[in-house]
């Protein structure tokens, strides 16, 4: 009986966390509607004179390609929200021709249920992105979720 009531508590503490996490992908996507979608969304396409920042689909092929998991992947986008530093980034290109990111006002929390999000949400690709990824980086496969 003992058994039976360890394998239903473990059980339960599972499921609690698995939705917990989507809560926090699903309140990321929303964050990431109000504080990034603005500048990073698919408002543009690809044509960069109609941009102020990089698509997030970009952003999250870098960040994934450097960090595969998402426990580093969080903590990475996460610590790029709270210090935007140049010369720790992983899109260079990026910064040549939009700068630096400004600071955002969140929270460490919403940070990181955005960078959940990027993670593992439904992100949008901007019209003639898939070109562009083939011009830029010929034709390697993209990173998984993508």
């Amino acid at each position: 009986m003992k058994i039976i009531q360890s394998f239903l508590v473990l059980a339960l503490s599972l499921v609690s966390h698995a939705v917990q996490a989507d809560d926090d992908v699903a309140e990321g996507g929303q964050l990431y509607k109000t504080y990034c979608s603005a500048c990073h969304g698919t408002e543009g396409g690809m044509d960069m004179s109609k941009r102020v920042a990089p698509p997030i689909i970009a952003v999250r092929m870098h960040y994934i390609g450097a960090y595969p998991d998402k426990t580093s992947f969080v903590a990475a986008v996460t610590n790029w929200v709270e210090k935007q530093d140049a010369g720790k980034t992983l899109m260079r290109g990026a910064i040549r021709k939009f700068n630096i990111m400004p600071p955002v006002s969140v929270t460490s929390d919403d940070a990181q249920k955005i960078a959940s999000y990027i993670y593992e949400g439904n992100i949008d690709k901007p019209a003639g992105f898939d070109k562009h990824f083939e011009e830029m980086h010929g034709k390697r496969k993209m990173n998984p979720g993508m």
